[in-house]
């Protein structure tokens, strides 16, 4: 009997030696596997700088042919209507970027807008955010305590007149 114990041992543990095996030939170390990754975004990297230099050169072949050709007027049309969308998209952008900063140098009181209005347009973006981060403050007072309106101790009802009392008390304490 004790052999056939010995021998179910066995078989119980030889399973679960094949299935570490398996999972260490499956397994890729961490370190392979970020080579892999950065090589990969190399190559990606590298393939689009080659697709951008290619559509470079067709292009300068093709004003290079029709330069040959004498047909100049097609390439300055060409060349043309791409300064035309250029300059549409550079006016456009500078005027969102004058009316951005027109907010911002708005919501600064005014005797700091001349200090401020030749600043960056991203930093003046953060000095703005900032600035009226730090005008809302929290009101100090006592903690757990709320600001009541001035009313005479007739016109509150009890319950809020027993949760509002020291405010109540400094209230006429100041008039």
């Amino acid at each position: 009997m004790s052999e056939v114990e010995v021998n179910s041992q066995d078989e119980k543990q030889a399973p679960e030696a094949a299935s570490e095996e398996k999972q260490t030939v499956d397994s890729v170390p961490y370190a392979r596997f970020k080579e892999l990754v950065d090589e990969k975004n190399t190559m990606k990297a590298e393939l689009s700088a080659i697709r951008n230099s290619i559509t470079d050169e067709k292009e300068s072949r093709k004003i290079k042919d029709l330069e040959a050709k004498g047909e100049y007027d097609t390439v300055v049309s060409g060349l043309n209507s791409k300064l035309e969308v250029a300059t549409k998209k550079a006016e456009a952008f500078d005027s969102y970027n004058a009316a951005r900063r027109e907010t911002l140098l708005a919501k600064l009181p005014e005797d700091d807008r001349a200090i401020y209005e030749d600043m960056n347009l991203e930093k003046l973006e953060v000095h703005v955010e900032r600035t009226i981060f730090n005008k809302k403050s929290v009101e100090t007072g006592k903690p757990g305590s709320s600001k009541v309106d001035p009313k005479r101790i007739g016109e509150v009802e009890p319950k809020e007149r027993l949760k509002n009392w020291g405010n109540i008390l400094d209230n006429y304490r100041s008039n």
